[in-house]
């Protein structure tokens, strides 16, 4: 699913979030929106940031990045229009000259908190500590939906130059905000603005230096260099996490076979680990290569690492100083209206390279617009949606602590399956149903409650099924038909909310009377396999027969016929169930 921006998605963000914190206008609404798509790692980091107080000098934000060791100040104007508004000189050289302000005079310094609310006074004595104590660098973010004229942006980037110390002005106009909002769109936030790559001399080793590459063509800039394994692990140790956003897993573990070969390699074989090692493939907006205190570097803005995940985490944990691997950067140049080209190009890149550990047809949908969707809004009613393959501990690593309903994507494709298709496709296997032949169909909603009512039917229907081995055949019959029966006491609106409400709390007054249902179901779809199984040598067994196609059809007319025993008695208890869940009073 390709996706669009325009001014109306972006003001629809911003409305989302004006009514989650109603006192924050358009502007503070905006930049709480950047700091989460480009620069904090939560919400809740975001939200403190704010300064959202009049006389606060121009600075929307002011964000303390522990891991990246720099102070970010943010200001944002959002207009309801892309690229109309032009920004005046004053308000980004205003910014600029905050920028100068940590190696100002203490009477200077006294003279400027004086104007200050006592809160946003704080924030900065506190960030101007961390940029003369304790050495971290300086970024000043001017954020507009309006442009800028690349005189005043000249102007401001000279200016911050006369700076006693490492201070940058990034100005993020219309153009810039499009593809950060995609990317945000498509579960690429936050970003990683920049990152100074080091270009290993080898040691002993010798080596010709950079392998540099452009596409003419395509306006793509490669390079291809050796980076000392420490390194590879310190952009982890940066970034984090969203260093491997477009990528199509996640961490597999150090229990994974290859990652445990890895570390070996690292600690016992270290030279030989460039031999051993495929690399890392970076992908990213602009690279400029630059001299850093006498080395070589390669500097990178909105880096992804779209192959080596596993290797750049190996080696965060098991590093070396003699170890060196291989490092290939790929400059795309990404404009408005291009991005098709681009996540074609990135995913081609993706799956040609990610071949150590097997990608699935799964795995290749993970970074799909409808399942960063599904992950959002799953999250916001307490679930964490398992997008992307990865370990269980990796998984609870993103929870930051909270409690979360685990939901994987397979269930999720599963439930859906055998509610709207023949559910001999789903004993067919998981990956066949992130085919291109079905993923469209299965995930087609933009419904969060089409989503739950048929998983949490699922999982009623695995609990019931859970210790009888014939039933774990039967189960996707059972749960095609009982959707058909239930599909409009549970499938949407209240009666969805408090379906879902008794299945998270095992509500038992409410799914009493379902699980007696689905009891019967089952013994009523094994006297129908019985009856249809063939007899002696051409006789199917009962993991055969579940696979057989139009079995559900054939059920429901067996369902409909006198030698169907069950059925006055599962009409009743599924009666009791619908009254019992009508009657459910839901706990705001």
């Amino acid at each position: 699913m390709k996706v669009k921006v325009s001014i109306k998605e972006i003001k629809d963000e911003i409305d989302q979030i004006r009514k989650t914190y109603p006192k924050l206008k358009d502007d503070s609404a905006f930049v709480l929106w950047f700091l989460r798509a480009y620069l904090a790692d939560s919400e809740e980091t975001a939200r403190k940031s704010l300064t959202g107080i009049t006389g606060d000098k121009g600075v929307d934000a002011i964000l303390i990045d522990e891991r990246a060791k720099q102070v970010n100040l943010v200001q944002g104007k959002f207009h309801l229009s892309l690229g109309e508004n032009s920004e005046k000189r004053n308000d980004i050289i205003g910014l600029t000259d905050l920028g100068l302000l940590p190696w100002e005079t203490k009477e200077v310094l006294r003279a400027y908190y004086s104007k200050l609310d006592a809160l946003v006074k704080q924030k900065f004595e506190e960030a101007i500590h961390r940029i003369r104590r304790n050495g971290y660098d300086m970024k000043l973010y001017f954020v507009t939906t309006g442009r800028c004229s690349r005189t005043i942006c000249k102007e401001a980037e000279e200016r911050v130059r006369q700076a006693e110390g490492p201070v940058e002005i990034f100005i993020i106009d219309y153009t810039q905000i499009v593809l950060i909002f995609k990317d945000y769109l498509e579960g690429v936030a936050p970003a990683v603005p920049t990152l100074s790559l080091r270009i290993s001399s080898e040691g002993s080793v010798q080596t010709e230096g950079v392998i540099h590459r452009f596409d003419s063509q395509k306006q793509i800039e490669s390079w291809v260099f050796s980076m000392s394994a420490r390194d590879i692990g310190e952009m982890y140790r940066k970034a984090g996490i969203r260093l491997f956003a477009r990528n199509v897993r996640g961490y597999l573990g150090e229990n994974n076979d290859i990652n445990k070969a890895m570390a070996q390699t690292i600690r016992n074989e270290p030279e030989n680990f460039w031999y051993y090692n495929n690399g890392v493939t970076i992908v990213c907006d602009s690279a400029k290569r630059e001299i850093q205190g006498g080395q070589d570097y390669l500097r990178v803005e909105r880096p992804q690492v779209i192959n080596g995940q596993q290797t750049t985490r190996t080696l965060n944990e098991v590093s070396s100083n003699k170890g060196s691997i291989l490092a290939r950067v790929i400059k795309i140049p990404r404009n408005p209206g291009d991005d098709d080209d681009y996540d074609d190009l990135v995913s081609s890149i993706v799956r040609a390279t990610n071949w150590q550990n097997a990608i699935r047809p799964s795995d290749l949908v993970s970074n799909d617009y409808v399942q960063v969707f599904i992950e959002r809004e799953m999250r916001k009613r307490g679930y964490q949606y398992l997008r992307k393959r990865q370990t269980k501990s990796e998984a609870r690593l993103l929870l930051g602590g909270q409690g979360f309903f685990q939901v994987k994507k397979d269930e999720v494709a599963q439930a859906i399956a055998a509610c709207e298709f023949d559910p001999s496709l789903v004993r067919k296997g998981k990956e066949g149903l992130f085919d291109e032949r079905y993923y469209r169909s299965i995930f087609s909603s933009r419904s969060i409650s089409f989503y739950l009512s048929r998983y949490w039917l699922m999982r009623q229907v695995q609990s019931v099924a859970y210790g009888y081995p014939e039933r774990a055949y039967a189960k996707w019959l059972v749960l095609n038909f009982a959707w058909k029966k239930l599909s409009q006491e549970i499938g949407s609106g209240q009666a969805e909310q408090k379906f879902r409400y008794a299945c998270e709390y095992e509500i038992k007054k409410a799914l009493n009377p379902l699980w007696k249902s689905l009891e019967d179901i089952f013994r009523t779809t094994l006297a129908f396999y019985r009856l249809k199984r063939g007899k002696g040598e051409e006789a199917k067994d009962v993991s055969t027969f579940f696979q057989l196609t139009k079995l559900n059809q054939k059920f429901e007319e067996f369902w409909t016929s006198n030698k169907n025993t069950h059925r006055k008695n599962i009409e009743k208890r599924l009666k009791k169930f619908r009254t019992a869940l009508r009657d459910l009073e839901v706990e705001a």
